[in-house]
């Protein structure tokens, strides 16, 4: 029953929107620290569709407030927040009725509102979605890290992380502490940056440069150079860091996490003599 008066629902919205103009709510933000009762204004407009966004990424030591309650406008660019998230051709849940899926961090545009759901556009496919998949701030998404920090396997910035990457390394369901891979990733995906791997397993810190070489647009070298991979193995442990910078005397800022402490985010200053010592690769990847 409950079924059906939902999909009764959305095709009374979709009808009434078609008869009667658009139909959207704005919503109070409320946040963990304030009342979760919230305002709801109906209102007719005419929707104005911005203008496509490209998906953004973001680290900072922000505060990590809650969101209770989503303040969505139409023509305003939202990020998807919801894994595998399924752009429909018409605002109803039917068979072979799914244009696109949506990933995880992607950046949409607002058109309109029909009930439940949301008109919107994804690059250059339009279609409508569950609105309830719609989060207003890069921090309802993205991982806010901060230096040394723990990050164990339910925490809710290592949980963002993995969705951001697909949990590619399963450490969900491995129930392990964020790693120096998953981060390196992470970090790689901020730049738009996608490593091809082939089927060998694992991939583990300590195995990349033997999995990756000879891969097309992989690069394997000694000397550091900025925005490259770092991987190095101390007492038969690996370990993979990402090369933020490389100064005249040759000294390297890394970030990574474990390099220190299991799960924990670290920003290392490393003089020519304390890397070298390591005896690392740096795997640039183009």
């Amino acid at each position: 029953m409950g079924l059906l008066l939902a999909v009764l629902d959305d095709l009374l919205s979709f009808a009434r929107t078609a008869l009667f103009g658009v139909l959207f709510e704005k919503k109070v933000v409320c946040t963990s620290t304030t009342p979760t009762t919230s305002l709801i204004l109906l209102e007719s407009a005419t929707a104005q569709l911005a203008l496509p966004g490209h998906n953004i990424f973001t680290e900072s030591i922000l505060p990590t407030e809650k969101i209770v309650q989503a303040h969505i406008q139409v023509g305003v660019q939202y990020f998807i927040g919801e894994p595998s998230t399924f752009l429909y051709i018409d605002p109803v849940v039917s068979f072979d009725g799914v244009l696109q899926i949506l990933n995880y961090g992607e950046m949409v545009s607002v058109v309109k509102f029909g009930g439940r759901w949301a008109f919107v556009q994804a690059g250059t496919i339009e279609g409508w979605i569950f609105k309830d998949a719609l989060r207003e701030q890069a921090t309802d998404v993205f991982p806010v890290l901060i230096e040394d920090v723990s990050y164990h396997f339910n925490d809710v910035q290592t949980e963002k992380l993995r969705l951001c990457i697909g949990d590619v390394f399963n450490g969900t369901a491995a129930k392990t502490s964020l790693t120096d891979v998953e981060y390196v990733m992470y970090v790689l995906s901020k730049k738009n940056i996608q490593i091809v791997w082939s089927a060998i397993r694992p991939r583990i810190a300590g195995t990349w440069q033997r999995i990756l070489r000879g891969q097309t647009g992989i690069h394997i070298g000694i000397t550091p150079k900025t925005d490259t991979v770092m991987e190095y193995v101390v007492d038969d442990v690996g370990h993979v860091c990402y090369v933020e910078a490389v100064f005249s005397d040759e000294t390297i800022k890394v970030r990574g996490v474990g390099l220190l402490e299991e799960g924990v985010l670290s920003i290392l200053m490393l003089g020519k003599e304390e890397w070298r010592e390591l005896r690392p690769v740096f795997i640039e990847v183009a």
